[in-house]
């Protein structure tokens, strides 16, 4: 009998797990993203406007300062001379001065700078608000966005 309960017990704790654990890691899986409140956010290879994305899966944001089919893992930036940052060290990039293609990039490591970017376009991965599903990669204007926000602090 004891063993019984002690069955139950476990399968209970397990499955409540298992309902947990999911919604964890999905949050833990999405990049934040905003667009400009008026832009069109118009797909560069299909021409068609997206749904107003708010999240992207995460590893999949990828940068391009000329050619959509040669993606870059890191951001190019003008700060005291041309240099990249791996999405891998960033926190954050929030646009600040659209005109002159100026944004804010945090890092995890709590440092930040302020350079104008170089990139032209970001891709990713959207993932749906209402089913929390990812929709095939999308390719937008890198000045449509406002932010982009990895999380994730050291």
């Amino acid at each position: 009998m004891k063993h019984h309960k002690l069955t139950l017990l476990l399968l209970a704790i397990f499955l409540t797990g298992a309902f947990i654990i999911p919604t964890n890691l999905l949050a833990d899986e999405a990049v934040k993203i905003a667009f400009e409140e008026n832009a069109k956010r118009i797909d560069l290879v299909t021409g068609r406007e997206l749904p107003s994305y708010t999240a992207a899966e995460r590893g999949s944001i990828r940068f391009h300062r000329g050619r959509l089919d040669d993606p870059e893992a890191f951001v190019t930036f003008f700060h005291d001379g041309i240099r990249k940052s791996g999405t891998d060290q960033l926190f954050s990039m929030e646009k600040v001065q659209p005109r002159f293609a100026i944004w804010r990039l945090r890092y995890k490591r709590g440092n930040k700078n302020t350079p104008r970017i170089h990139d032209l376009a970001v891709s990713f991965i959207p993932i749906t608000s209402d089913t929390k599903e990812t929709a095939r990669r999308a390719y937008v204007l890198l000045s449509d966005m406002t932010l982009i926000e990895w999380g994730d602090k050291e």
